[in-house]
């Protein structure tokens, strides 16, 4: 009987404290806080120098020729004008074509006679690779012009021509911010030749090059 007793008691004992447990329990699903949420990681955007774009630019021509086989009139100056173009990217690679249009200040004389250039343009290939983000290296060729004007001193007479031939160079565009980029180039264009005719004075064929630093800005659409 005191055995009975004793189970009894145990058992009452067991079932008070899985009692006081459970509400204990109870409580802590309750109130228990939810984990703090996952920040959100938000990519950085890619940088890329594709599509269109235009600027301005500044530069220097120098060693400049206007050569008629016995005369050959060395031209030089500053010119100034604008730039346009469209770029695609593959990965690093950058490629896309580009116009430019200049005032032109080279000019020159010898032996009584001046030749002067007062607007130049371009239409050319360019392809580069971007070594970062920021910095594209391009190489770049095409077709060229530039109107061109013969003068004999003496007597005044002179003649115009518009030139055509081919221009080959290489720059750096440098990211300023997202859209506005700084570049520095480099080209040598030859303008072919052209026959000039001075009323008086006869006539001559003349070869036109000359050598180019520019310097400009530029902003992508």
């Amino acid at each position: 009987m005191k055995t009975n007793s004793k189970f009894a008691l145990s058992a009452a004992m067991g079932l008070g404290l899985a009692a006081m447990a459970v509400p204990a329990m109870a409580a802590d699903v309750v109130y228990q806080e939810p984990p703090a949420p996952q920040p959100i990681m938000e990519s950085a955007p890619i940088s890329s120098w594709a599509g269109p774009y235009g600027g301005v630019q500044l530069g220097y021509g120098f060693s400049g020729s206007a050569d008629d086989g016995v005369n050959d009139i060395e031209t030089d100056g500053f010119m100034g004008g604008a730039f346009g173009g469209f770029n695609m990217q593959n990965g690093q690679f950058v490629y896309g074509v580009e116009g430019d249009v200049n005032y032109s200040g080279l000019e020159g004389d010898n032996a009584g006679f001046e030749a002067r250039s007062r607007v130049d343009g371009s239409v050319r290939g360019r392809a580069g690779v971007a070594v970062t983000n920021d910095i594209l290296v391009y190489g770049t060729a095409g077709v060229a012009a530039e109107s061109l004007r013969i003068t004999d001193q003496v007597s005044g007479a002179r003649d115009s021509n518009t030139m055509l031939g081919y221009t080959v160079g290489a720059g750096t565009d440098v990211k300023l911010t997202e859209d506005v980029f700084a570049r520095a180039e480099y080209r040598y264009t030859d303008y072919g030749s052209e026959t000039f005719d001075l009323p008086g004075v006869g006539t001559a064929e003349v070869d036109s090059s000359n050598h180019r630093v520019m310097m400009g800005v530029g902003v992508k659409f």
